[in-house]
């Protein structure tokens, strides 16, 4: 007997024509890189968020480092991370020369809003919330931090 962890099979349900238009668009386009569609996806994105920009790169672990240099962070830096991430969560951290800072998790398994306040130290840059097994990282009490602390976040 199989035991998921989690199931996005009904999300995906309730968006399939949707998705699998846009995967058959690209396919018969045949630009898997740029491209009017990736074109497209960065302009929606960007009015989304209410943005002048956004760029569509080809992974996650780009655009972590791309956001992290982006930041200026780097050697000396410490950004906090969540004790139960991907590794590229950390890598993107130390391949921009910055020191990662665990912080354990919550009951959804995502970073402890109530223990960040705990490991921040001047050299605090940012805070990477990983967002996991569909549930969201308490973005409005992760906010609020760093606000109160002039430090970044980093959406993952």
């Amino acid at each position: 007997m199989e035991v998921k962890s989690f199931d996005l099979t009904r999300q995906y349900q309730q968006l399939k024509p949707e998705i699998d238009q846009a995967i058959l668009d690209v396919c018969a386009s045949g630009m898997f890189c740029l491209g009017k569609q990736v074109a497209k996806f960065e302009a929606e994105v960007a009015q989304y968020i209410g943005v002048d920009y956004a760029i569509g790169v080809n992974s996650g672990s780009a655009a972590l480092n791309l956001a992290l240099l982006a930041l200026g962070i780097g050697p000396g830096d410490e950004v906090i991370v969540p004790a139960n991430t991907y590794i590229a969560t950390v890598f993107a951290v130390s391949h921009a020369g910055a020191t990662p800072v665990f912080v354990d998790h919550d009951e959804y398994y995502n970073i402890d809003p109530n223990l960040i306040e705990k490991v921040i130290t001047p050299k605090t840059k940012a805070i990477i919330p990983v967002h996991l097994y569909g549930q969201p990282c308490n973005m409005n009490r992760i906010l609020d931090i760093a606000k109160l602390h002039n430090i970044y976040v980093v959406e993952d």
